[in-house]
C-alpha cells in the first residue's frame, strides 16, 4: 500500500517539475532559425565544403598526397615548363573535411568555406570540378603563369645582414665613453 501512494507522489511530482520547464519557456524567445531565409552563425574555424582557386593552383599534388581518403583528383599534360593542370576535382561523397589538404597547401589556394548545404539528388553530382570553363589549361610552371596572366605569388626579398662590428682593440681597458686609457 505503501508503494502504490509513494509512486502516485513520484508520478505528479515529475509532472510538476516537467510543467514548471514548460511554463518557464514560455516567455524566452524563440531560437528557431527558418533555415532557408536564415543561417546560423558559423564560427571562424568551420570546416565546410573545401574550395580551389585553380588560378593560384599550381597543381603539385600536395594536397591530393595528403588526402587520406584520396578524394582529390589532379590531372596534368605535359612536362617541366610546359605542364598544365587539365583537371582539379574533389568527390565530396568521399570528403572527411579534415582539412589536411589546406594546411599542407603552399600556394595557399584550397580554402574551406562556410558552406555546409549542398544537398542533392544525385550523387554523382557531388563530384565537383573546379577548373574554369573558359580556360581549359592551367599553367603550372611559374615563369609560364606569369607570361599567360596568371598569379604568381612575388618574391620576397632577403633582408640584408647589417653589418659586423669592428673588432675591439687589446690597448687596454675602456672606460664609458669607449676611449682606451
Amino acid at each position: 500500500m505503501v508503494q502504490y501512494f509513494t509512486n502516485i507522489y513520484e508520478a505528479v511530482s515529475s509532472a510538476f517539475v516537467g510543467m514548471g520547464i514548460t511554463i518557464k519557456h514560455i516567455w524566452t524567445k524563440p531560437v528557431t532559425l527558418q533555415y532557408p531565409d536564415e543561417r546560423q552563425v558559423l564560427p571562424d574555424r568551420f570546416r565546410g565544403f573545401v574550395f580551389n582557386d585553380t588560378t593560384l593552383c599550381d597543381a603539385c599534388g600536395i594536397c591530393a598526397k595528403a588526402c587520406p581518403v584520396d578524394c582529390i583528383y589532379i590531372e596534368t599534360d605535359g612536362k617541366a615548363k610546359d605542364r598544365f593542370m587539365t583537371r582539379y576535382s574533389i568527390d565530396f561523397n568521399k570528403c572527411i573535411w579534415c582539412s589536411l589538404c589546406t594546411e599542407n597547401c603552399h600556394a595557399n589556394c584550397i580554402t574551406m568555406s562556410h558552406d555546409y548545404d549542398h544537398s542533392v539528388y544525385k550523387r554523382d553530382s557531388l563530384v565537383y570540378d573546379f577548373m574554369i570553363p573558359g580556360v581549359p589549361r592551367v599553367p603550372c610552371h611559374k615563369i609560364t603563369r606569369a607570361e599567360l596572366g596568371f598569379y604568381v605569388e612575388p618574391k620576397d626579398e632577403k633582408p640584408k645582414k647589417p653589418a659586423a662590428p669592428k673588432p675591439a682593440t687589446d690597448d687596454g681597458p675602456a672606460d664609458d665613453k669607449g676611449e682606451t686609457k
